[in-house]
């Protein structure tokens, strides 16, 4: 019975993390003008997954067990608590303009998760479209590669790759296998036709970003702490143009 009922409780949480993950990425969508690529940037952050799940049920079975020992606390009061541990998480870094925004939205989220649980709590319907089918279909998403090219054409050869396009709208990576102790030194330069947006960033083996150190103006540099596949990604934001990537790996001494 303590079990079965633990059970439901866990449920209730995860249907409350369900619905406040589909607000914020409805959101997310809207704002970005239904870009998928960007969509699925954003459902990736592991940050994300980690407030709402982690941080967010155990505040909520926090306050439910301040509910169950303390009788006097009342639905107002329970609904402020969840209140205060939307700004909490926030504050901790100090109280400023920019904390003060982010616990608002902090605390309209926590609104969100309780709601989630309230409303999972009167229907097995919601219970299980928010608690089991949001997350598998986020993940569904998350591995789905949301990339557009349109006329893309690439060279790559020992040292360079170079890649013309009419439209880029994603990522594209660009493996580089290094031993460990080399240094290499990384050179990219965008043709920008449109005003599209653009970067570019480094993974080790471990898909872990990599710290680069500006040599000069346009070239970065890094030593690899251990032998494997690097991953220079350039991303590309409505991008029309081109790009060129250079590479120069320094032998071990």
């Amino acid at each position: 019975m303590i079990l079965n009922e633990l059970t439901i409780r866990f449920f209730t949480k995860l249907a409350g993390a369900g619905l406040t993950m589909v607000v914020i990425f409805i959101f997310l969508l809207l704002q970005n003008g239904f870009d998928m690529f960007e969509f699925g940037e954003a459902i990736s952050s592991k940050y994300i997954w980690m407030v709402i799940y982690l941080y967010g049920i155990f505040c909520s079975l926090l306050i439910d067990f301040l509910e169950w020992k303390i009788p006097r606390i009342n639905k107002r009061f329970k609904i402020l608590l969840y209140v205060v541990a939307g700004y909490a998480i926030f504050l901790i870094n100090g109280v400023n303009v920019f904390t003060l925004i982010a616990g608002t939205i902090g605390a309209f989220c926590s609104l969100l998760f309780y709601l989630g649980t309230y409303l999972s709590e009167r229907s097995k319907g919601t219970q299980f479209a928010c608690a089991i089918l949001v997350p598998i279909f986020l993940m569904i998403l998350m591995n789905i590669d949301f990339t557009k090219k349109i006329q893309w054409n690439e060279v790559k050869e020992d040292t360079t790759f170079k890649a013309t396009f009419q439209y880029f709208d994603g990522k594209h990576d660009i493996p580089i296998t290094i031993q460990a102790g080399q240094t290499i030194n990384i050179s990219i330069k965008y043709d920008n036709r449109n005003g599209g947006g653009y970067g570019y960033h480094v993974l080790n083996p471990k898909d872990k970003l990599v710290g680069m150190a500006e040599v000069n103006e346009g070239v970065m540099k890094f030593t690899a702490p251990e032998t494997g596949v690097y991953r220079v990604i350039v991303k590309g934001d409505d991008l029309k143009g081109g790009v060129q990537v250079n590479w120069k790996i320094n032998k071990t001494k």
